[in-house]
Order: structure tokens, then C-alpha cells, then sequence
């Protein structure tokens, strides 16, 4: 797996499996992948640390800004890090999104959806920690996914399906591997194009400014044509390398210098290059 480390946000309803799910994909990250160091934040355990007793919804904004200065920081370690949140505002998973590309690591978000139903069921279970009316409410206010292009679940997994959660996991894992590797790919290409860019638009400017001092004293058009279409011949040969300004400048020289007559070059050269 490429080295650069990611971000999982997880979203889901109270109950519906997502503690399982990223402790189980921590432990195959870390038996299937040499060297993975994975961390698991949850604003429980967060919230245990600032406060005891009931929950205390004056305390939340405290907790958020903690929660995500942990992840922050865990990334900026290079870890792998897990949100085991339920994440169910856009706004919540916006900020995570921020972090992640404030530190420049990829996101991916994992939509735990196990139906309510089955989140009460787990929830009395657990001997009810969480009372079902929370978990009913934060049903209602669940934001979906269809609002922004970057806010759509990597993959969305129903926990109340009998189904190979290891196997999903793995091939989870894979396909993460494989979008990490095709936006490095794609960010290489990107820079490659800048970078040819920027050359393309010097090589333009140099052979204008060039030309450009030539013809301002030059009354035969015949010879303005032809430098005009000499600097288009050039600069057509020359599209897409890496030279440096003094080197263009050269280049561009030596190539007049060939394809003009001599008593033409000798004043071309006078008046540019001993400037």
C-alpha cells in the first residue's frame, strides 16, 4: 500500500455497528499491511476525559474542537486514523473533510446504514446505554448524501446483513489502495502539466521579446515574415522540454543564426544580444 496515510469517517446511527467495524478494520490493517499505525478517536472517550455524569450538550463544542485536533494531529503523525463518530451532519462531516485536506491526505467516508430496527435491537442488547429516543431523534435529523459531490459514502455498509465483514474489509482495503494510487498518479500528471506550462509560456515570452526588438528597427518585410515564422518554427520544436531562460536564449540565437543570412544575423544579433 503507498505510504500516505488516509482518513476513515465513519457515519451511522447509534448502535449500528461502527465501533465493530473500525476496531475490526484496525486489526486487519495493521496483520495485512508492515509498518500501518492506525488510531481510533472516539468523542466518547472524549467526552469521558472533559466531563462525567450525563451528557452535557453545553460541552459539546469543546468536544468537537478536541476531536478534531486529535485527528489533526494523528494525521500530521502519519497515521491512519478512524472517526468512530456517528457524523451524522453534513457540517460534522465537512469538518472532517477540512482536516483531511488541510494535512493532504485522502478521505473516505463509510456509511454504516444498519436499519433503526436493528439499532434498537443492538442497543437493548448493550443493556440500552443509549436511550432509543436519541437514537429515533438522530434518525430524523440524519443529513443524506445528496447535496455535495465530495459527500457521498465510499462504501455503505448494513451491518444487519449476515455478511463477511473481514472479506468486506479487506476488499475495502484494496479499494482504497487502489484510488490512493491513481490520485498520486493523477497529482504527478498534474504537476507534469504545470510544470510544462509554465516552460511553454517563457519559451513564448523570451522569443517574443526577442523578435519584438528585432522588428522595431527593421524596415524589410520580408525578413520580419520570415523571423515572425522562424519564431513559430522554433517554438513548435521546442513545446513541452525544460530549458532555462539563458538557455532558450541560446537556443533561439544559434537557430536564427542558422537559418538567416549572415549580414542579417550579424544586425539581429547587434541590436538583442548586447543589450
Amino acid at each position: 500500500m503507498p505510504k500516505q496515510n488516509f482518513l476513515i469517517i465513519l457515519c451511522g446511527l447509534p448502535a449500528s455497528g461502527k465501533s465493530t467495524f473500525a476496531f475490526k478494520f484496525k486489526s486487519i490493517l495493521e496483520m495485512t499491511r508492515e509498518k500501518a499505525k492506525v488510531t481510533i478517536i472516539d468523542p466518547d472517550r472524549i467526552r469521558k476525559d472533559l466531563y462525567s455524569g450525563f451528557f452535557n450538550y453545553k460541552k459539546e463544542s469543546l468536544v468537537r474542537k478536541k476531536n478534531l485536533k486529535e485527528i489533526q494531529k494523528a494525521l500530521e503523525k502519519g497515521k491512519i486514523v478512524i472517526s468512530d463518530d456517528l457524523n451524522y451532519y453534513t457540517s460534522m462531516r465537512h469538518d472532517l473533510k477540512d482536516v483531511a485536506e488541510k494535512v493532504k491526505v485522502a478521505f473516505y467516508i463509510i456509511h454504516i446504514s444498519t436499519p433503526i430496527e436493528q439499532c434498537i435491537i443492538w442497543n437493548k442488547q448493550r443493556g440500552e446505554p443509549i436511550p432509543n429516543e436519541v437514537i429515533y431523534k438522530i434518525n430524523e435529523k440524519f443529513d443524506l448524501f445528496n447535496t455535495y459531490a465530495w459527500d457521498k459514502p465510499f462504501r455503505t455498509l448494513n451491518l444487519k446483513k449476515n455478511l463477511d465483514l473481514e472479506g468486506k474489509i479487506k476488499l475495502l482495503l484494496k479499494e482504497i489502495e487502489h484510488d490512493i494510487k491513481l490520485n498520486s498518479e493523477l497529482d504527478s500528471m498534474q504537476k507534469t502539466e504545470k510544470t510544462k506550462n509554465r516552460y511553454n509560456e517563457k519559451l513564448d515570452q523570451i522569443t517574443r521579446k526577442i523578435v519584438n526588438n528585432y522588428v522595431k528597427g527593421l524596415k524589410d518585410e520580408s525578413l520580419i515574415k520570415k523571423l515572425v515564422s522562424l519564431r513559430k518554427v522554433f517554438i513548435k520544436q521546442n513545446l513541452d522540454k525544460v530549458m532555462s531562460n539563458s538557455e532558450i536564449k541560446k537556443k533561439f540565437t544559434n537557430f536564427l543564426k542558422m537559418e538567416l543570412k549572415e549580414e542579417n544575423f550579424n544586425f539581429f544579433h547587434q541590436n538583442n544580444f548586447k543589450k
